[in-house]
Order: structure tokens, then C-alpha cells, then sequence
């Protein structure tokens, strides 16, 4: 991903991600790169929400970096400002139980934290706070947080 991010012309980058998803169907990386990509640079929410719910496939069938693509979910449902859709997602995050050997990334809360006042109900909150608590260094600015590696695999 950070290749493309350098990328002059992002349209271009996503012609190489689709040759790249064409040529290995259950590389979920590469579409979750994809959706980020439209989310970031390209400023497409809906192809965004298009491409991490094809990413959300490939993870069901693989089991990796489900964490992963449902935080980039939660995050363009922000900008969408689609709450209650959002809420199912974070609930969904952390009802997730992570397998060891299954690559994933850490817990992240960005999207928690980026959210207005009362787009997220309380209870949700409370329990994502349970789960990830907030730490010193969180931001909420809006960019792609920092790669985490899952810590909490069973």
C-alpha cells in the first residue's frame, strides 16, 4: 500500500490492484488496499464501500485480516455518516475472537474516536472503551492509523 500511495495518478494504482485481485481472487490485502485507496486519495465512499465488502467475502472465506477490513468498513460508514450501520460494525469487531496463526492487526479505535457526539450509542461505546481502551498516543485524526499486529489471538 505505501507504493501506491506514492503513486502520481491513483486511477493507475487501482488498475495494478485489480490485475493484482484478478490474478489471486483471495488476496484480501490487496482489497482492502483498494478500498482504503478510494477512501484516502481517491474520495470515492462508494466504491470504497464496494471494494471492503468484497474484501469482507474474501476474509469469510479465509479467516485473514477480518479485523482488518471491518475497522476500514467502519471507517468509510463514518464518512458516510451511516450510524447504525457503523454500530453493527464496531459490535462485530469486538465480537470477533482472533486465531493464532491467523494473520490480523491489532485493536484500533480511530473510528471510535473520530465519531461526533451521539452517532455512536453510549452502550456501544462503552463496550468498545472495554475492549480498546484509549490510549495516550490515539489520534483521531482522519488518515490511515499505524499497522498494529494482533496481540489477543487464543
Amino acid at each position: 500500500m505505501s507504493l501506491l500511495r506514492e503513486a502520481p495518478e491513483y486511477h493507475g494504482a487501482l488498475r495494478v490492484l485489480d490485475e493484482i485481485i484478478e490474478r489471486y481472487p483471495d488476496d484480501v490485502c490487496s482489497s482492502i488496499s483498494k478500498a482504503t485507496l478510494y477512501l484516502y486519495f481517491v474520495e470515492d465512499l462508494k466504491a470504497a464501500l464496494t471494494s471492503i465488502d468484497q474484501a469482507l467475502q474474501k476474509t469469510s472465506r479465509t479467516g485473514f485480516f477480518r479485523r482488518e477490513a471491518l475497522g476500514v468498513k467502519a471507517r468509510i460508514l463514518l464518512q458516510l455518516r451511516r450510524a447504525e450501520a457503523s454500530s453493527e460494525v464496531i459490535e462485530e469487531i469486538t465480537s470477533l475472537k482472533i486465531v493464532k496463526g491467523v494473520p490480523d492487526i491489532g485493536r484500533e479505535r480511530d473510528f471510535i474516536d473520530r465519531a461526533p457526539p451521539g452517532f455512536i450509542p453510549d452502550d456501544v461505546i462503552a463496550r468498545y472503551n472495554q475492549f480498546r481502551p484509549k490510549r495516550k498516543a490515539d489520534t483521531a485524526a482522519n488518515e490511515p492509523p499505524e499497522y498494529e499486529a494482533a496481540d489477543d489471538a487464543e
